[in-house]
């Protein structure tokens, strides 16, 4: 999602898995979301999200759950093809998930970062508190996939900084001033970014330690997505996903005429499936009014199987509706972190959704709460 130039630090949607985002000398930047799984600290006492105003059977009390909510079923023009064969996924039951939230300033009590877990009840709690960054990143903290790192590029735009989640134990990477692609984990062990320029691209990996160095690429025209472990670039109708060692495919998604594919929310650690926000564009660029359509492609045929909206009145030109975040389940089904507010709104509104195979909206859920700013990690 590009918010656009100039986005104040802490507006930031999501960490750092789409990793579009670039910064420059003068802190030019272009808002981009990424994603990574934490590992357990103690959990101690959290906030539950407040309750939505209307509840349905299903309802996890108090925490805004709604099961079998929305209009379900199969969009039309959502393939050319047929639906998988295999059935689709009919459990409402939710996975674990963990949320980043990004630090607060300007508050009394300047909030640090943290990083939740959802309990099977349907409550959040914080697992992981910190300050990374603290004020010197230009755009947003990428977190590592087990939650106890994290990597940014410092204002100056002079170098990639990668810490504990708490802001210790840092390692400075020089940049040499180029204009930097946002990081983004490839692993808990590894660190993506890219130097350059608009068009031209050099991507790197690093070890979380400042060694490791390895350019995996140049000359490219964007900054890429890193999610599960594999590294997508795409253009109006394509995708490219690759992995650090180079082994990739092109995938071609069979999405309706008149669609350009807006972003990569994820993919599978296999490389199977992908899931794709998509928008009509208009003259100009503005994504203000953009509607928006998300995908679930098949990487080896293309079939793309349209995610049905949570509620009908987002089929509307509004914005309504864009997939931000994504992560695909071992049953076919998926998770996905939906803006339901029209892009440029401040503060976001974000939903996490329940996806069957076949598209369908089995449950939704409040983000912890209520916070209109973060992103699923996984």
């Amino acid at each position: 999602m590009n918010l656009g130039p100039f986005t104040h630090p802490t507006r930031i949607a999501a960490p750092a898995r789409r990793s579009r985002t670039l910064v420059g000398t003068a802190a030019l930047l272009f808002v981009a979301l990424g994603a990574a799984a934490c590992g357990a600290d103690s959990p101690k006492a959290a906030t539950t999200p407040a309750a939505d105003a209307a509840t349905a059977p299903g309802t996890e009390a108090g925490n805004g759950d709604t099961s079998a909510s929305g209009t379900g079923g199969f969009v039309p023009e959502a393939s050319p093809a047929a639906l998988p064969a295999r059935p689709a996924a009919a459990s409402t039951q939710w996975p674990q998930l963990t949320w980043y939230t990004p630090q607060e300033y300007g508050k009394k009590q300047n909030d640090p970062a943290r990083v939740w877990r959802r309990t099977p009840a349907g409550s959040w709690q914080v697992v992981r508190t910190g300050r990374p960054g603290n004020g010197t990143a230009a755009g947003q903290i990428a977190v590592s996939p087990d939650g106890r790192r994290a990597a940014w590029i410092e204002v100056s735009a002079r170098r990639l900084v990668i810490s504990d989640f708490d802001g210790t134990g840092q390692h400075a990477v020089p940049t040499e001033g180029q204009q930097t692609c946002a990081p983004s984990w490839l692993d808990s062990e590894r660190v993506l970014y890219g130097t350059g320029r608009e068009k031209d691209w050099t991507l790197i990996a690093i070890d979380a330690d400042g060694t490791g160095r390895k350019v995996l690429a140049t000359h490219q025209a964007k900054c890429p997505t890193v999610s599960g472990g594999w590294i997508a670039q795409f253009a109006d109708r394509t995708v490219n996903i690759r992995t650090e060692r180079g082994t990739g495919r092109a995938i071609k998604p069979r999405i309706p005429s008149g669609l350009v594919i807006d972003g990569v929310a994820g993919i599978s650690a296999n490389g199977g499936t992908l899931v794709l926000s998509t928008h009509v564009p208009n003259a100009g660029g503005c994504g203000c009014g953009w509607q928006f359509r998300s995908y679930r492609v098949d990487t080896a045929s293309g079939m793309a199987t349209e995610l049905a909206p949570l509620e009908s009145a987002w089929t509307k030109p509004t914005g309504h509706g864009q997939a931000i975040e994504a992560v695909i389940l071992a049953d076919g089904g998926l998770v996905a972190q939906v803006n339901s507010g029209t892009p440029g709104d401040d503060p976001a509104e974000y939903r996490l959704v329940r996806y069957a195979v076949d598209g369908r909206v089995l449950a939704s859920a409040a983000v912890p709460a209520g916070r209109g700013w973060g992103g699923l990690l996984g």
